[in-house]
């Protein structure tokens, strides 16, 4: 099936008709949800512009099961499927109004919350220690059929060695490198993990120059251990 984007006109018409079907929800439960920062067909962004938390809708998937996600400081600390446009609305309505994330759960109890976000509410963890929860968050709700099997696996064996979590994870192109500051701002350490489809990996030097294939990702994690230079 090949994908035709919408014409611009009728693009605009769907995410009207998108943001009303929004508010009629949010109106049917008697909450009012700020205007969207960005509005399409499938999906509002809202962005409290004094905290700059954000929260958005996507029913790209599946408008019976919108996805929703709350996000703070850059990080994502709650996401999940609701079981239906209203229990989207009550998510981001509570999140919007300075709800903290229990409050947010007693509301949507659909939400995915890990112990590491209501630390980070509490306490907020350093950037590179966040980089690595926001991302392994991810895997719990994302789609990512479309990554090699063995995506998660790799992220989660360098996580757990102690040498590379201090580290800031880098993905690009399915290839995991290591930073020695936090995003946004990126320094590369070391060499490069890549899963394959077919299960093994490919480690590359810090250079980019020597790569070898691997058969498992205790394999690829000792390799790149052995490339880091010296003090990492």
């Amino acid at each position: 099936m090949t994908y035709t984007p919408a014409e611009p006109a009728a693009a605009a018409a769907a995410a009207a008709a998108f943001g009303a079907e929004l508010d009629r929800t949010a109106a049917g439960l008697g909450l009012t949800l700020p205007a969207p920062d960005r509005l399409s067909q499938s999906g509002a962004d809202f962005l409290d512009q004094g905290t700059g938390d954000r929260a958005w809708i996507r029913t790209w998937v599946s408008r019976a099961r919108p996805a929703v996600s709350l996000r703070r400081a850059g990080a994502t600390l709650a996401n999940g499927h609701a079981p239906n446009l209203a229990g989207a609305v009550r998510a981001v309505a509570a999140w919007q109004a300075g709800a903290d994330l229990a409050a947010v759960r007693g509301v949507a109890p659909f939400l995915i919350v890990h112990d590491w976000a209501f630390a980070h509410e509490r306490e907020p963890l350093d950037g590179v220690e966040l980089a690595w929860r926001h991302r392994l968050g991810h895997f719990d709700t994302r789609l990512i059929g479309r990554y090699p099997p063995n995506f998660r696996t790799m992220f989660e064996a360098a996580f757990a060695e102690p040498r590379l979590r201090r580290l800031a994870p880098v993905t690009s192109h399915y290839m995991l490198w290591f930073s020695a500051t936090p995003p946004p701002d990126h320094r590369k350490i070391g060499g490069s993990i890549e899963p394959r489809h077919d299960g093994s990996f490919l480690v590359r030097s810090r250079r980019g120059g020597d790569t070898v294939e691997v058969a498992t990702v205790e394999e690829a994690v000792a390799l790149v251990l052995e490339g880091l230079p010296p003090g990492y």
